[in-house]
């Protein structure tokens, strides 16, 4: 009596080959997938400890952007959103003008809650996991071995920095890299994304200080 395997089309002469192309066929091996982050994991314990781990699966999700955003009681925030977008409708919202003290203090903060987001999602520059991150998110294939190289090859890339906590923030693809600073700068300005460079050479141990570029400076 024969046997057949309906998904791949495919008859087999006994039962006891059948289960044995059940068994060992890639095209029947378990899948641990992430649908919303579309990544594949090797196992069920690694699907578990991303979907546990993974800031994006957590619920009521409390990063540094979302706890500033939600610190303003009657702002209807939207975390799908760019962060750009949402401090624009907080403004709007607030009614602040450009001058105005409580609109400076709200900006400063927003300010350090993208730095410190930028160092939730990216890490330390001794990470080699968080320089990876980087890396993918920029672009580079294949991807380097070392820190070190890591380093050497994100100091070349001219990338917006509220971009590369979007492309976390969102589960996201490579985002847009720019030949040279006068691009990144009229990029920057034209959408507002503007992350404030307050770091120099001997800042703290972060992969952020490699990428910074002097963006509202002619002088370069």
């Amino acid at each position: 009596m024969s046997s057949s395997c309906i998904p791949c089309n495919r008859p087999f002469g006994s039962e006891e080959a059948l289960h044995q192309h059940l068994r060992d066929s890639p095209v029947h091996a378990p899948s641990f997938d992430c649908e919303t982050c579309n990544r594949p994991f090797g196992s069920e314990e690694a699907l578990q400890q991303h979907l546990r781990d993974s800031p994006a699966h957590q619920q009521n999700t409390r990063t540094p952007l979302d706890a500033f955003f939600r610190s303003y009681l009657t702002f209807d925030y939207d975390p799908s959103l760019a962060p750009t977008d949402s401090y624009a409708n907080l403004q709007k919202h607030k009614g602040w003008h450009r001058d105005q003290t409580e609109s400076t203090d709200a900006w400063n903060r927003y300010q350090n809650a993208l730095e410190k987001e930028f160092k939730m999602w990216y890490g330390a520059e001794d990470d080699l996991a968080a320089w990876h991150a980087l890396c993918r998110a920029i672009g580079i294939k294949p991807l380097p071995e070392t820190c070190e190289q890591c380093e050497k090859a994100a100091r070349r890339t001219h990338v917006n920095i509220v971009d590369l906590i979007e492309c976390r923030r969102g589960n996201k693809g490579r985002v847009q890299t720019f030949r040279n600073v006068e691009e990144l700068r009229t990029y920057t300005r034209m959408t507002g994304k503007v992350f404030r460079n307050r770091f120099n050479q001997e800042d703290g141990n972060v992969v952020l200080r490699h990428l910074l570029r002097n963006i509202f400076r002619e002088s370069l």
